[in-house]
């Protein structure tokens, strides 16, 4: 007899698939739009720039159960498009001159327990000039892996991979370095950087898989390296913005199992909040809002499996705030909560919770949502705001 669980994995994959494809089609149409801000209107085009990096860092034992992937030096290259904005106006907006782009990376874990990955992702990278031939720089990034090794259960090797148990899964990085001018045409960059790739709990075992790697990169730009010195404008347009309210909906795909040890499975979640914020800076905002949906929890799986432990429907509900980056169209939306409604016994009272939004128009909004307690992935949701 075929094990149904068997069909359910290429079904995941698809939907993660799918979801890459929404999050390609948005960032086209951030590539071709103007920004809805008034105070940025771009007064000069930008330029391409190409990188390759090579780089070489250690995993991180964030939790004692994957102590296995310990001492493990993981080591790769990758590749990048961009494109480098130095206008003025771009400056007078975010006080840097931001580089946004495609990276396509390649990393041997140096363990067989976690095996290769092969990230695409977009980035955001706010670059401030510090010399003439020195810059600063973060950036952020937002894309799919495959991995080749997910946990089995049936391997010798691949039954101590605790992190991932998917080939596709949701891949984030955040990183910071510095930027040195070698000629007119010609850089090198050197940055630190932080990786997570998680399934968003679509299937367990989901710890997550993290790692450190300093990096080295050789940039090519075309059309010159050379960013301007600019004085930034000390207007406070900001301060005259009132408060804004939007309404949102949640939803979550249909997920695998939830429980730590796979007691219990989620159908789907679905819900809406209210959220009112104040932009504080001119990228910054506060937020606070309160949230509630139906989850449909089968079991709970800190509870023995009888006719009493069951739990046929959840009306959840929470208070939060937090922190907005304010990025043009992209909203990078960093909030933390608690629930003020029963809840399943596996998870804490608090949760926090990272947003992506794009903003279609000046009421429109959609984007994703990772709500996570502590360092478990509860769920990846979709978001649809209506902003008054």
């Amino acid at each position: 007899m075929q094990n149904p669980q068997k069909n359910r994995i290429p079904h995941r994959e698809k939907m993660l698939i799918r979801l890459f494809i929404i999050f390609l089609v948005t960032i086209n149409w951030h590539q071709t739009d103007a920004q809805l801000m008034p105070e940025y209107k771009k007064s000069s085009p930008t330029h391409t720039v190409f990188s390759y990096s090579a780089d070489y860092g250690s995993t991180i034992v964030h939790t004692p159960v994957v102590k296995p992937i310990g001492g493990a030096h993981p080591f790769g290259f990758g590749v990048e498009y961009g494109k480098q904005a130095f206008d003025s106006a771009t400056y007078h907006l975010c006080s840097a001159f931001p580089r946004v782009g495609w990276q396509v990376q390649y990393v041997h874990y140096g363990t067989p327990v976690l095996g290769n990955s092969l990230m695409a992702s977009y980035f955001i990278q706010p670059v401030y000039r510090l010399s003439p031939r020195v810059n600063f720089f973060y950036r952020g990034a937002l894309g799919l892996s495959y991995s080749d090794n997910p946990f089995n259960p049936k391997s010798n090797i691949d039954s101590f991979n605790l992190n991932y148990s998917v080939r596709f899964n949701p891949y984030v990085q955040l990183a910071g370095g510095f930027g040195f001018h070698l000629t007119p045409h010609l850089s090198v960059e050197l940055r630190s950087t932080f990786h997570h790739l998680s399934n968003g709990n679509q299937k367990r075992p989901n710890t997550g898989l993290n790692w450190i790697t300093n990096s080295a990169s050789l940039v090519y730009h075309p059309e010159g390296n050379g960013l301007p010195k600019l004085h930034r404008v000390h207007d406070k347009y900001w301060q005259t913005r009132p408060w804004n309210f939007s309404f949102g909906m949640l939803y979550v795909a249909k997920q695998g199992y939830a429980g730590p040890i796979g007691r219990y499975q989620r159908l789907y979640a679905a819900g809406g909040f209210v959220e009112t914020a104040k932009q504080i800076g001119r990228i910054h905002a506060i937020v606070v809002g309160v949230q509630a949906y139906y989850n449909c929890l089968k079991v709970d799986a800190n509870k023995q499996i009888d006719n009493s432990s069951l739990k046929r429907s959840s009306l959840l509900a929470g208070i939060y705030m937090g922190h907005s980056f304010l990025m043009g169209r992209f909203i990078f939306n960093e909030i933390a909560g608690v629930y003020i409604t029963p809840h399943s016994s596996i998870y804490s009272k608090v949760f926090h919770q990272h947003n992506i939004r794009y903003v279609i128009d000046s009421h429109w909004q959609g984007g994703l949502g990772l709500k996570v307690h502590k360092s478990d992935a509860d769920f990846v949701c979709f978001n649809i705001i209506y902003q008054l």
